[in-house]
């Protein structure tokens, strides 16, 4: 079914398979909670049943420059303590060596940049307090062989429908150059991702921009897109744009909230933005209140509901189209950033965030 399905030209078509639900259970399920879940679907490899939710190396990969580089390392994590550093090229995992990125597509029409860094983050998963085997290339093609201790991941689990259970992690700080900075990795736990957004705002109010980072983000529930929206836009008839099924159209309406922030609004985005990630950053592009930075999102903005097979493995199928308020569909398409910034290497290496960077010198007015 997989390879079927890998040929159909359609994001939000996937087997998930039942070893993810294994050791966290979702909640009991309703009909009414398979609807309007905007979420790609991680893809696993064969080998790692045992390593859901498991520990986690602390470092974040991505496809940059047709390699898979380290993009993040996590402060205090096991790749932190091992020395590993941004910009670093991974060469293999447990003397496996990862091979030609291009062959890496596997999935037929899924897009690269969200496929491939969620398979290697699957493989790098092993159970909490051991160790993994990874081999860098670091600059001037120098080797360096690491051991990582995987540790407890950050986050806390949280299900959705017939969707299996991800960690969400939202964060917020004030970045040196005078402005605030929102990071979400998924869109799900609004208990407590809304307040935390709400305090962030609270705490950015008198700045003069606030970057909010969806890099990664593969969507989830599409009405938390409309609820952030509101912090940002104080106009009560705007909306995101709109959803269409056979049956129905949805109109993706923004209430403003009080006390909204009114500073510049910067949206980081790349190959690994989906669904909920894509609508709110087409939307706030649209009705011209924020300035989309990085590169082109995934190109999959379907809104889907997933379905529970005989074998326990899920189904999950596109149900509806999403169109912008200037009428752009982002299926296939994707959101095209105002500013086109791309990750380099020796960026990276220099320690240097190109998009960030970018963004941020954009909030603060310059």
């Amino acid at each position: 079914m997989s390879r079927m399905i890998a040929n159909l030209p359609s994001s939000h078509l996937a087997i998930i398979p039942s070893s993810l639900y294994k050791r966290h259970r979702a909640r009991p399920e309703t009909k009414d909670s398979e609807k309007h879940s905007n979420t790609e679907p991680l893809p696993k490899p064969d080998n790692s049943d045992d390593f859901d939710d498991a520990g986690s190396t602390g470092m974040t990969v991505g496809a940059v420059q047709g390699h898979l580089v380290v993009t993040g390392v996590e402060p205090g994590s096991g790749a932190e303590k091992a020395g590993v550093h941004l910009g670093w090229t991974i060469r293999s995992i447990a003397d496996a060596p990862l091979g030609d990125l291009d062959a890496w597509t596997g999935s037929g029409h899924k897009p690269k940049d969200i496929f491939i860094p969620q398979l290697v983050a699957y493989w790098l998963a092993g159970p909490a307090g051991s160790p993994v085997k990874v081999a860098f290339e670091k600059a001037h093609n120098e080797i360096a062989e690491c051991e990582i201790m995987r540790e407890e991941p950050a986050g806390e689990l949280s299900t959705f429908g017939n969707f299996p259970p991800m960690r969400v992690v939202i964060k917020h700080r004030k970045l040196k150059e005078g402005v605030g900075y929102i990071r979400l990795n998924v869109f799900l736990d609004p208990v407590k991702v809304m307040p935390e957004i709400e305090k962030a705002i609270e705490d950015f109010r008198d700045l003069p921009g606030i970057v909010f980072d969806l890099r990664g983000n593969p969507g989830g529930i599409a009405g938390m897109g409309m609820g952030i929206a509101g912090w940002f836009v104080s106009e009560s008839d705007k909306r995101l744009g709109t959803m269409t099924s056979r049956t129905m159209t949805l109109n993706f309406s923004i209430n403003p909230r009080l006390n909204n922030y009114h500073g510049r609004l910067a949206i980081l985005v790349n190959g690994g933005s989906a669904s909920t990630s894509e609508i709110l950053a087409q939307g706030l592009q649209d009705l011209g209140r924020a300035r989309v930075f990085g590169t082109p999102t995934a190109a999959a903005a379907l809104p889907s509901a997933v379905l529970q097979l005989p074998d326990g493995d899920r189904f999950q199928y596109p149900q509806a189209n999403y169109v912008s308020v200037k009428g752009r569909v982002l299926e296939g398409n994707g959101v095209q950033p105002d500013e086109l910034v791309g990750l380099t290497i020796a960026g990276l290496l220099a320690g240097h965030d190109e998009q960030l960077e970018k963004a941020s010198g954009w909030s603060r007015g310059k």
